[in-house]
């Protein structure tokens, strides 16, 4: 959409200095979905249907293309001055701006999806960054995670993750169950947790995993689409599809068949979120807060965390992120003026850009989806003397050492 012209003017850098709204932005996949996002976004009702996902925040394409054959998958921004251009072109030519100074190269390190399966996902695999490297030649694999919004379940079952196999089996035995298409072996091979809002798994790169059905996330991931599909038809056209045209022996190498037990395998998925910072509250504010949302081991592909606004809290840390208003409403304001949001709008907050989050008539909730980064410190400001980092459990209440939340 956009050439070297983007780099010509400075009023174009100018809009850099604001948030840059990012609109609904479906793609075509290979499950059925997308009503609860449309009613996340505020968006006119319609069934779920093939355009499930919604790529808030992207700089990748997807492996597949549309029905009518085109590229999908790179997310459009509305460039004061420019009009719509894609996220990756505005990237390219101010890397500076968009990423941070300290940051070489193009690349935000980071995909944001909002999903909404209407019914079970099948069961499938991401490689790591290794396996992608050496047979896809690429940088980056696919660790993922998920932050749950909403989980009604379809009414004849409850939402539900699957990660992670269990005891007893090993690639020979997934392997036959995959080329007979014995789907119903295949999902019994894995974990299965009930899921709730406000809770955040992460699937690492290699473990096998499925979600539904009717559930609503954040999808934050590494920024690629490579992917195995265990669970398919069998047909030829299916099974190039699910193996990336790799055929099933070298596709089913990319998983990792180590098994482990239930309470191990959720303790590493389920991520216990915790506090960075705090600002007490002024007036009838009862003070903000800014919850980092990713155990450590999961910072080197990828960060996020929640901004909880009760009165006002300052983002100036100079890191690029998609935000994604989940809950309430309010302002944000800065030398670009004062701007409204509420729940269902995302946006870009380049690297360059300073502001502050003011709740308005209820508290806002912010997720701020970012690149790697390292373990230590705060997430968007600075840290005030004597923060706790105290992790918190789904409804917002402190963890003890123990994993279990403490009664306010």
């Amino acid at each position: 959409m956009a050439g070297p012209s983007l780099r010509d003017g400075s009023a174009l850098r100018d809009g850099l200095r604001r948030p840059l709204p990012l609109p609904y932005h479906p793609l075509f996949r290979f499950y059925e979905g997308g009503a609860l996002t449309r009613s996340f976004r505020g968006l006119p009702e319609r069934p779920d249907d093939w355009w499930s996902e919604d790529w808030v925040g992207s700089c990748t394409c997807a492996g597949n293309a549309d029905p009518d054959g085109r590229v999908q998958g790179l997310s459009v921004v509305e460039l004061p001055g420019a009009g719509p251009v894609t996220l990756r072109s505005v990237v390219e030519a101010w890397p500076s701006e968009m990423l941070g100074a300290d940051r070489s190269g193009t690349e935000t390190g980071v995909l944001v999806k909002l999903l909404s399966p209407s019914g079970p996902v099948p069961l499938h695999a991401h490689p790591t960054r290794d396996w992608a490297r050496r047979h896809l030649g690429s940088a980056f694999g696919k660790t993922e995670a998920w932050i749950l919004l909403d989980t009604p379940g379809d009414g004849r079952e409850p939402a539900y993750a699957g990660i992670g196999f269990v005891p007893g089996c090993d690639r020979e035995w997934f392997s036959a169950a995959v080329r007979r298409h014995d789907n119903a072996s295949l999902r019994s091979s894995l974990h299965r947790f009930p899921v709730n809002p406000g809770e955040v798994y992460v699937a690492h790169a290699g473990v096998p995993h499925f979600l539904g059905p009717r559930i609503s996330f954040i999808e934050v991931q590494e920024p690629s689409d490579h992917i195995v599909i265990a669970e398919t038809s069998g047909s030829d056209s299916d099974v190039a599809a699910a193996t990336m045209g790799l055929g099933w022996d070298l596709a089913l190498d990319m998983i990792d068949y180590r098994t482990d037990s239930a309470a191990a395998t959720l303790a590493r998925a389920r991520q216990q979120p915790r506090v960075v910072r705090t600002r007490s509250g002024s007036g009838s504010g009862s003070g903000s807060r800014e919850v980092r949302l990713f155990h450590d081991d999961v910072l080197p592909f990828f960060d996020a965390s929640m901004l909880e606004v009760d009165d006002e809290l300052e983002v100036s840390d100079g890191r690029f992120s998609i935000a994604i208003v989940v809950a309430g409403e309010g302002w944000v304001s800065g030398d670009f003026g004062r701007e409204a949001v509420r729940r269902g709008q995302s946006f870009v907050w380049p690297a360059s850009l300073a502001l502050r989050v003011h709740a308005g008539a209820s508290p806002v909730r912010i997720v701020r989806c970012l690149g790697p980064a390292g373990p230590a410190g705060p997430v968007g400001g600075p840290q005030p003397a004597g923060s706790s980092g105290q992790a918190i459990g789904a409804s917002g209440q402190p963890v003890a050492s123990g994993g279990q939340e403490v009664a306010g």
